[in-house]
This record gives C-alpha cells, sequence and structure tokens, in this order.
C-alpha cells in the first residue's frame, strides 16, 4: 500500500487572534516575522492563542481514496510558552483533539490519526499558552504536514 505525504511550510501558518502577539521587546512592533525558515512569533505574556495550518489534502489519487495516518507539526517554542492542545480538524469537524505539554525545546512531533476516509480538508490546529517569565513567549513554526495511504 502506498503512503504518501504532504507538507506546508511554517511561513503558510495562520493566527486566529493577531491582536494578542508582541514584539519581542516592547519597543519593537507587535507581528509576526515570515522568513525561509517560518514564522516567528512573539506573545503577551499570561493570554493564549491558536494558531492554523491548512494541510495539502488529497482526496482521490489514481482512483483510490485516502485515508489520513498521522499529522506531523515542527517548530521551535522556548520556556514561555507551552503548546497544550492539538486539533485535527475534518472540514470543520474535530476528528482528534489531545491535550499536550511541550515547551522548551524543538518540536517534531507526530501524531497517530484515528482512522479517516478523507472526503474534505484537513486543518492542523495549535493551541499555545503564552507565560510569564523574564523573556517573551516565542514559537517558530517551520512546517507541518501529513501521511495519506490510499485504498
Amino acid at each position: 500500500m502506498a503512503q504518501y505525504e504532504f507538507w506546508t511550510h511554517g511561513v503558510n501558518v495562520q493566527i486566529e487572534y493577531p491582536d494578542r502577539i508582541a514584539g519581542r521587546t516592547e519597543e519593537e512592533v507587535a507581528e509576526p516575522r515570515r522568513s525561509g525558515w517560518g514564522t516567528l512569533v512573539y506573545q503577551k505574556e499570561n493570554t493564549t492563542n491558536w494558531f492554523h495550518f491548512a494541510i495539502p489534502t488529497p482526496v482521490i489519487m489514481n482512483n483510490q481514496e485516502a485515508n489520513l495516518r498521522f499529522i506531523r507539526l515542527r517548530a521551535e517554542i522556548n520556556e514561555t510558552a507551552r503548546i497544550d492542545m492539538i486539533h485535527f480538524r475534518h472540514d470543520n469537524r474535530i476528528i482528534l483533539s489531545r491535550e499536550v505539554n511541550i515547551t522548551n525545546r524543538s518540536v517534531d512531533e507526530t501524531i497517530q490519526s484515528p482512522k479517516t476516509l478523507i472526503r474534505r480538508s484537513l486543518a492542523l490546529c495549535v493551541h499555545i499558552s503564552f507565560l510569564s517569565g523574564d523573556t517573551r513567549g516565542m514559537v517558530i513554526f517551520k512546517g507541518a504536514g501529513g501521511a495519506f495511504n490510499f485504498i
């Protein structure tokens, strides 16, 4: 059985509440920095935000339907930010909701999907809590992808 992976670059992440982000310091402009390595976001302490990736989604290839196997997230996060929830959405329906506790490290997480026949678009939604501390909470999104089998 063939497996295919489809990825989107970190520059494509969408910020649900852009008014909550901040500059690295009080003097810097509050905006995401997009570059060849992804999207860098700082955010105000004691706030939360959702970050959304549209995953390129095959529905049919060579007359075969797609099953989602897993979704993968690549990022960097500092000690005053914590990824605490991950959702997979199939169209508008949550097909997986998982509490996690990821902070202060490089992130290369593979999350297995419940067996799902793909008929519509997919999104990976990442919830982050920005904590108080000596440095401002920061995340760099490098990319997200999905692996699919065809039946």
